[in-house]
């Protein structure tokens, strides 16, 4: 053994599911040779199935990195980056072995070997492995979650009862349900037989609910709420489509569609008393930090005839109301959001770009992997129910033992079936999202641009901010994912920003580090 490197391998799958399965035999089967051809003597090795995505529970990962800082390891040996970690927390720790303990970190089946000697493309492609197959996780958990939803509660209004219904349950199964509430349905009702006269302004709606409920806030946006909502005829807006409730209406749909037509022809006649047209992206953009009403603007003609667009909180009682502050000063505040592409070189925007098609690639593969097992096992259980229906043919089972036989097996294939669809879901949008990543790399120095089309760059905004409010005249944002992930992994004191690179200093206003 002498001259070899002394090595650790740890093989990891993330379910219980996998553990006889693919993952642990084939990572075995490829980390023991890869150790004899690249001179690594394993001391010692750990074979766990344990979950990556809460990674204070991943106690045999923690046991594994302390044995290689107390036993002089220089070299760990994972299948692929994301069998290693898929967070910013593991993430530190190995750069932590890298720097403070000379450790390479090979990775088998991606030919990846980093240390803290790697060139930056290389340890980018470390990092891309963790914010993708992160994100990649994520999808699958929301579309597993999605399909049992679906199943469960199909025409069923799951969240806070809109005014005029009122959460209960069920006595005889204690669901919960959404019934018309005896008290304020009559008022919603008394809107919509209202408004289309004509002769009731919002506000003046909004008054007539104060007077029949003393003491409730009511504001205007309450009822634009109500006549816009398609729940009160029956129908519930769910991802931007509508399905029938099982919940009782309140108004008939017909009295519904003649208020949206009396609300559009209010809205053209606003729009026609406007002597110019001043695009105001913004509104369409921020909310109220203080109230989450809507953000609206204004333009101001000053005396030198220069024109100015100021926004502020739409709410007149809210403390945001007098806080006004220029469309200027709000795109100066937008630039710092962009703040993270500037540490990228162009040579590393480019290796991302590169590195970003090659994860997306492998992320297929594994879909194709999964889907194809899962397709196996669904097979499997078709057999068997055929089978069980060709007892049943022949009189070996009745129809009550049929039925019993059948139940089990058909409930696994609908769970197979359904869980295919979930990894297929996960495996497109994590594409698409990638996709739009690589198109943001592409355009983020355009945005900081003073001369680029205003709402270019608020569309641009929109893909990259997650939540944004205007509070006390400033923009407060997190980014969408996995872009957080993205730019947490580049707040690590190495790898591939410019300022390595490029070790001049630069200068960054203290505002935009807090915004």
């Amino acid at each position: 053994m002498s001259g070899k490197i002394k090595a650790v391998r740890f093989d990891r799958v993330s379910s219980d599911d996998q553990r006889d399965g693919y993952s642990l035999d084939a990572q075995r089967d490829n980390g023991i040779p890869y150790a004899k051809n690249n001179n690594l003597n394993v001391v010692k090795f750990w074979s766990v199935s344990e979950s990556a995505s809460k990674e204070a529970d991943r106690t045999e990962f923690f046991e594994m990195i302390e044995y290689v800082k107390g036993n002089q390891i220089k070299a760990v040996i994972f299948d692929k980056v994301d069998r290693a970690c898929r967070g910013l927390k593991s993430a530190v720790l190995i750069e932590e072995l890298m720097d403070e303990h000379g450790v390479a970190f090979h990775f088998t089946r991606e030919h990846l070997v980093i240390d803290k000697n790697s060139p930056p493309q290389e340890k980018l492609r470390f990092s891309l492995g963790i914010t993708l197959a992160k994100y990649y996780i994520d999808n699958l958990k929301t579309e597993i979650r999605k399909g049992i939803d679906a199943k469960l509660d199909k025409g069923v209004w799951n969240g806070k009862a809109p005014f005029g219904f009122k959460n209960t349950r069920d006595e005889h199964s204690n669901k919960a349900v959404v019934e018309v509430d005896e008290i304020t349905a009559p008022i919603v009702q008394e809107i919509f037989e209202l408004y289309p006269s004509g002769n009731y302004p919002l506000s003046a709606l909004a008054d007539l609910v104060r007077e029949k409920l003393p003491g409730r806030i009511v504001s205007k946006r309450l009822i634009e709420t109500v006549l816009e909502n398609p729940f009160y005829y029956g129908m519930m807006k769910v991802r931007g489509k509508l399905i029938k409730g099982t919940h009782k209406p309140i108004v008939a749909k017909e009295l519904f569609d003649k208020c949206q037509k009396v609300r559009g022809i209010r809205a053209a006649k606003h729009n026609t008393m406007r002597l110019e047209q001043i695009p105001k992206p913004f509104m369409d953009f921020l909310k109220c930090g203080a109230c989450n009403h809507s953000v609206t603007g204004e333009s101001v003609k000053k005396k030198s005839g220069l024109k100015y667009v100021y926004y502020r909180c739409a709410n007149a009682k809210c403390v945001e109301y007098k806080k006004r502050v220029r469309q200027e000063d709000l795109f100066e505040q937008l630039a710092t959001a962009f703040a993270p592409f500037g540490k990228w070189t162009p040579k590393a925007t480019q290796a991302f770009i590169q590195t970003m098609h090659g994860r997306l690639q492998d992320l297929d593969l594994y879909t194709q992997k999964m889907t194809g097992e899962l397709a196996t096992a669904r097979l499997e259980i078709k057999k068997r129910i055929e089978q069980l229906d060709k007892y049943h043919a022949d009189g070996i089972l009745s129809e009550a033992e049929h039925a019993a036989a059948v139940a089990v097996p058909k409930s696994a294939l609908a769970a197979k079936t359904a869980e295919i669809q979930a990894y297929q879901s996960a495996d497109l949008k994590t594409f698409e999202e990638g996709s739009r990543i690589i198109q943001l790399f592409h355009k983020a120095h355009n945005f900081m641009q003073l001369d680029a089309n205003e709402l270019e760059k608020i569309r641009l905004a929109k893909m990259v901010l997650s939540n944004p409010t205007l509070l006390d005249r400033t923009i407060r944002f997190s980014y969408q994912k996995p872009l957080d992930d993205l730019f947490q992994l580049t707040d690590l004191p190495v790898w591939w920003r410019r300022r390595e690179l490029n070790p001049r200093p630069q200068v960054i206003h203290s505002w935009a580090l807090h915004s």
